[in-house]
């Protein structure tokens, strides 16, 4: 089936196959090297969510993200939150970072590495209304509910695109087939799409004024 891979940046892939054993886990595909380009292994979490690792050799991942049509986002769909808490945080030492409806992994100075990488970067986020600590987010936290039996649990991920309506449109127009269509969500407008061969991705346009569409949420919720 197709699919796109999640990918997380590792000082040594062979120590991590250890460590996934240890917290539960199952290493599908063995460290082994890629050319020159690396080092990669493919596991799977308690809960069966594929995802691979990669040791940077010549290849250091992606170099652009959060542009139009490049990687915005990583998500993790599970029903165990608390398993995938204690398997990830002892697999990456991944803490959570959570607001009113949205949940989330969390790598402790992973903002001061950003913040050398592209200076001003925590001031431009302060400017739009991002609460303190959010620079260091690392990926999505998605909790399936029991109106969703039929979900597993998966790593998926997400682009940033400049307009989602229009993406949802012209994937359309390319065989693909709007899964979701374009919805707003706190921060963003976004829509599932699934590409002519099956693989299924996010796209998210970044919209500041639906900040508050978190806490409206979860005042309905309340009420």
């Amino acid at each position: 089936m197709a699919m796109w891979n999640t990918y997380v940046w590792v000082d040594s892939a062979d120590e991590t196959a250890k460590k996934v054993a240890a917290a539960g886990g199952k290493v599908l595909m063995a460290p082994f090297d890629v050319t020159e380009a690396g080092r990669m292994a493919v596991f799977s979490d308690p809960e069966g969510a594929v995802f691979c690792v990669w040791q940077a050799g010549r290849h250091r991942g992606a170099q652009i993200i959060n542009e139009h049509g490049a990687v915005n986002f990583n998500n993790l769909s599970t029903r165990d939150v608390e398993s995938a808490k204690a398997f990830y945080g002892a697999l990456f030492g991944w803490d959570t970072f959570e607001l009113p409806g949205f949940v989330a992994w969390s790598l402790r100075s992973y903002g001061d590495r950003l913040e050398q990488l592209d200076p001003g970067l925590r001031e431009r986020m302060s400017s739009v209304g991002a609460p303190g600590g959010f620079e260091n987010v690392v990926a999505a936290l998605i909790p399936l509910g029991d109106d969703q039996p039929d979900h597993p649990a998966n790593w998926s991920v997400t682009f940033a695109v400049n307009d989602a309506d229009a993406i949802a449109e012209k994937a359309t127009e390319l065989g693909g087939t709007v899964v979701l269509p374009p919805v707003d969500a706190p921060w963003v407008r976004m829509t599932v799409i699934t590409d002519p061969q099956g693989a299924t991705f996010t796209a998210s346009k970044f919209v500041p004024e639906n900040a508050n569409l978190a806490t409206s949420s979860a005042s309905a919720a309340e009420s």
